[in-house]
């Protein structure tokens, strides 16, 4: 018989279903077993269970187990025998921790400093471990993703991912486990998982989704992060959008930083992602199904949203910053980043959907209900009654606000009755980590700026704004999100503010940390 090391529990467990049905098994451990010499084969007994060594006897030793009590010699990876009368290919549990006392007991401290080390363990107590580090790098990875830009940020005590938690520091990186239900092969190397794991939840996105109510939402969204390691595959055509449109953000925010020099236009800089998130939110969106966006933000990059986004002739725009004609002074009249827009936008894959950019007031985040309101009035109009999926509402928030606004969370608890729902809000949050002057401490008593939603227990991505293609995939992982369950997401965009609050403030006097790092950056 072939020896398999801590894994000989578990191959035994599966020759045992595949013995007794070569069907019960995946695809993958059937042609393993097939492939195998009759000699490499585990021996079935007459009784049909596996015959294995026998497990250590107790021992006269000093220390713990001394003078007739409990120590063990060393347990082989293979599990006992099971009893005559026993269900065939069911094991007997080996020692417990009432037999051996230094084996993890629940609620009461080990005897020793260091935590059960691979040569005890049997290979199902190595597989639960190496399947509660899995789930610990799905419910707690988001933690210790790379999110700032900047580089300022300090997650808490990284220790909760290290194998040594688990018991599994001393366990080699090429040792074979099931997967389980981490998507990909059935079986792979423990380095391999670790990679994947890492990879996919602690890279540049961060995701919080196990608190997801309903199952089958949070397991097509595990899969399909899992199955990618959160990566998106674009073409080269893709690729190029992305950077014509970061390009586009960019120039026109120096061009109008040269031209009217000093003049107020709250600049989207240090935050241009957004430029192609909303791009390719649109064309997502679009391809999915949806007709209409009903698009909400506050002033912060609005200038730019109207250009790049809305298709705003630029003329528009720079009229704005003109102040020799003295028509403009004339009637109500407002400022050129609380104005609105609509257009009809023919996407790359050839849908046309009517965007519209709501008129908006200094209050920040006030405009949310107005969204909504307009949102639902459309599907109505439509007859879309059901799931609401032809018309987007999308609002674009400010980290400070998101947070700090009441009207944020009162809009939010009215999103999925019956009244007011409309299928499911994509919120994007520009989270320049400060609030004007103040900093994230001093002014929310939540790690992130989106734990409000925690209320209507939607996903939140977090990502780095400086990974492009990792925007790309959140925001595709978002829209097919809202379009499949009909519910709320967050993208939770990182990045910074180049200049202050407006461009006439000096952010260095209030943020002089924060500023020395944005000053090193090139652009």
């Amino acid at each position: 018989m072939q020896d398999f090391g801590v894994n000989q529990g578990l191959v035994e467990e599966m020759f045992l279903r595949w013995a007794g049905n070569p069907s019960s098994v995946d695809e993958a451990w059937r042609r393993f077993f097939e492939g195998l010499e009759p000699s490499e084969l585990p021996q079935l007994t007459s009784a049909g269970t596996i015959a294995a060594p026998v497990v250590g006897q107790p021992v006269e030793t000093k220390g713990n187990g001394a003078n007739g009590g409990h120590g063990y010699a060393q347990i082989p990876a293979s599990a006992p025998v099971p009893k005559t009368g026993e269900l065939s290919g069911v094991y007997k549990l080996p020692p417990t921790a009432e037999d051996i006392p230094f084996i993890e007991r629940r609620g009461e401290p080990r005897t020793t400093a260091f935590p059960p080390s691979a040569e005890v363990m049997t290979a199902t107590e190595l597989q639960a471990r190496v399947a509660a580090l899995v789930n610990a790098y799905r419910v707690r990875g988001h933690l210790y993703a790379n999110l700032d830009p900047l580089g300022l940020s300090e997650g808490p005590d990284a220790s909760e991912l290290f194998l040594e938690r688990y018991g599994l520091a001393h366990v080699p990186p090429d040792t074979v486990f099931s997967t389980g239900d981490l998507a990909g092969p059935p079986v792979a190397t423990l380095g391999e998982i670790l990679e994947r794991v890492t990879d996919t939840y602690t890279r540049s996105i961060g995701v919080e989704f196990t608190f997801l109510e309903d199952r089958e939402a949070r397991t097509w969204l595990q899969n399909a992060m899992e199955s990618t390691q959160n990566r998106i595959s674009l073409s080269r055509e893709e690729q190029l959008r992305i950077l014509t449109k970061l390009t586009d953000a960019e120039i026109f925010e120096q061009f109008l930083h040269t031209k009217f020099i000093g003049a107020k236009r709250f600049s989207v800089e240090g935050a241009e992602s957004v430029i192609p998130m909303l791009d390719l939110l649109i064309e997502r969106s679009a391809e999915l199904g949806v007709e209409e966006v009903v698009l909400g933000m506050a002033h912060r990059g609005r200038l730019n949203v109207m250009v790049n986004i809305m298709e705003m002739n630029v003329r528009e725009i720079f009229a704005g910053f003109d102040d020799d004609n003295p028509e403009l002074h004339l009637g109500g009249g407002d400022v050129k980043y609380h104005l609105g827009y609509s257009i009809d936008r023919h996407t790359a894959s050839g849908k046309n959907v009517h965007m519209t950019l709501t008129f908006n007031p200094s209050h920040l985040e006030f405009v949310n209900p107005v969204v909504e309101g307009r949102a639902r009035a459309k599907q109505d109009r439509r007859g879309d009654t059901n799931d609401r999926t032809s018309v987007l509402p999308l609002l674009i928030h400010g980290d400070a606000a998101f947070i700090g606004q009441g009207i944020v969370a009162e809009t939010l608890n009215l999103g999925e009755l019956t009244a007011y729902a409309t299928g499911g809000t994509v919120h994007v949050v520009i989270n320049n980590q400060v609030g004007f002057t103040t900093n994230p401490e001093d002014s929310r008593s939540t790690r992130y700026c989106t734990d409000i939603t925690r209320m209507l227990r939607c996903p939140v991505f977090h990502v780095n704004g400086e990974d492009p293609e990792a925007v790309a995939q959140v925001v595709q992982l978002a829209a097919e999100y809202r379009q499949r369950f009909h519910r709320d997401v967050v993208i939770d965009l990182y990045c910074y503010r180049k200049y202050g609050h407006n461009e006439g403030d000096e952010p260095r006097f209030t943020q002089p940390v924060m500023y020395g790092a944005i000053d090193k950056k090139k652009t």
